[in-house]
Order: C-alpha cells, then sequence, then structure tokens
C-alpha cells in the first residue's frame, strides 16, 4: 500500500501591521488587521508647537525637568550596580510603587541636576533590619576600616547578615558604585576593604584628597531582608571615632 502523503498546513500570511498616527487629538491605530479609534492621550499638535511650549517654559520648569531626567538616569545605573542586594526591590512589595520609581521618589530630593548634591540625604538602602552601631571609621589611601557593634535586640540568626557598601567620589556626583562583602557577616563586627575603582570616566586616576562618600548596609543570606545605609563622609587621613 502506498504511504497517504499529510497535507501540508497552511500558513497564513503576516498582516502588514500599519503605523499609527494621530491628527486633531484622534489616534488611529489597528487591531487584529481592524482600524481603530480613540481620544489621543496627549495633546493634539506639530513638533514647532511643541519647541514653542518648550520655549515658554519658566526656568522653574525647566530645571525640575532637568533634575527629574537626572535622577531618574542615576535610578538606573543605580539599579543596575545593586543587583544581588537591591533592598527597593522587596521594600517595593509593600507600595503601589515600582523599586526604581520608589528609588526615585526617595532620592530625587538629593539631587540638582549635574548630581547628588546632599550626600547625607542620599539613600543606597532602605529596610527594616536593626542597624548596627558604627563605631569607628579609618581611611589609608583608597583602603578603608569600618567597626561596628550591634544595637538593638537581635535574633541569633542576624549574625549572617553581610556587608554592601555604596558611594560617591566627591568629585563623581553622578556615579553611585557599589561595593559587594558577601565573606563579611555582621558578626565580624569590623572590616578592611580596598575601593577597586578609584578613576574617573575617563579612567583617569582620581587624586588621593578626593573625600569618598560610604553608605554601608546589611542584606540577610537570602537577600530578602535589609538594614537601611547609614551615611560617612570619610576625607583621606580620617580616623574617626563614630556614634
Amino acid at each position: 500500500m502506498s504511504k497517504k502523503k499529510k497535507k501540508k498546513k497552511k500558513t497564513a500570511l503576516p498582516v502588514n501591521q500599519q503605523a499609527t498616527t494621530r491628527s486633531g487629538g484622534i489616534t488611529t491605530y489597528y487591531r487584529k488587521g481592524k482600524e481603530c479609534h480613540c481620544a489621543s492621550k496627549r495633546p493634539a499638535g506639530s513638533t514647532e508647537e511643541r519647541d514653542r511650549r518648550r520655549a515658554k517654559r519658566s526656568e522653574r520648569q525647566r530645571l525640575l525637568t532637568s533634575v527629574f531626567a537626572f535622577v531618574d538616569r542615576l535610578v538606573k545605573i543605580l539599579q543596575r550596580k545593586l543587583v544581588g542586594a537591591n533592598s527597593w526591590v522587596p521594600f517595593a512589595k509593600d507600595t503601589s510603587m515600582t523599586a526604581p520609581n520608589l528609588c526615585h521618589k526617595v532620592n530625587g530630593t538629593a539631587c540638582d541636576e549635574h548630581g547628588v548634591e546632599n550626600f547625607r540625604a542620599f539613600v543606597f538602602s532602605v529596610g527594616w533590619l536593626a542597624v548596627p552601631l558604627y563605631t569607628h571609621v579609618r581611611r589609608d589611601g583608597w583602603t578603608f576600616t569600618l567597626e561596628w557593634r550591634h544595637h538593638g535586640i537581635l535574633d541569633e540568626t542576624r549574625d549572617n547578615d553581610t556587608l554592601v557598601v555604596g558611594y560617591f567620589y566627591d568629585c563623581l556626583p553622578d556615579a553611585p558604585r557599589v561595593l559587594h562583602l558577601p565573606a563579611v557577616t555582621r558578626a565580624a563586627g569590623t572590616v578592611t576593604f580596598t575601593l577597586p575603582d578609584p578613576e574617573g570616566p575617563g579612567r583617569e586616576p582620581l587624586s588621593p584628597e578626593t573625600v569618598v562618600h560610604i553608605y554601608p548596609y546589611l542584606a540577610s543570606p537570602d537577600t530578602d531582608e535589609y538594614t537601611r545605609s547609614v551615611y560617612l563622609r570619610v576625607p583621606p587621613g580620617a580616623d574617626d571615632t563614630l556614634g
């Protein structure tokens, strides 16, 4: 007996998707090949009209727009740096906001259009875990020693929380950086670390006289709980008792 040939399934040719257009406050778009219309969310107007509206903005409006755009870029950089120890993600689950939007809202007022203006107000981490009492900071070149002790009543499992250090070089207020130290636990009470990247955007070495702003915080072993970050300004040669 001869084998019956299997019929090939006919495949429909893809429908050419036509572009969405806006005219007179009406948006025309195509859904499943059918033409649809709805009121435009954006006001009708030409590119020239948009440019005229921008030209009429006050200095304050221009500044607010510039700051918002800068913080938006800064948050994107920070979120990439925080991968693996990002407190904004679990914290945002208890709000109606996304992690980037929450980070933007918290840190927006610490910035101007060129970078972080108020380093003390900037926040790398948010959370409910008990913050240790940082007692001493020492700096030798780009090497830092930080000491702390337990503060508050802690469950013994908290000893396994690990250290993360966010930081800015004073001359680079638009470049947040993060140092992950998973081998350093809360129980250790001290850490000595060297910053791996004391250089500018063109890889030019920074002056050893540069002030560094550091923001230590702790993450739980499963990285779903965090302490808030604490701000420390560390000038060259610092050897300061804290608390």
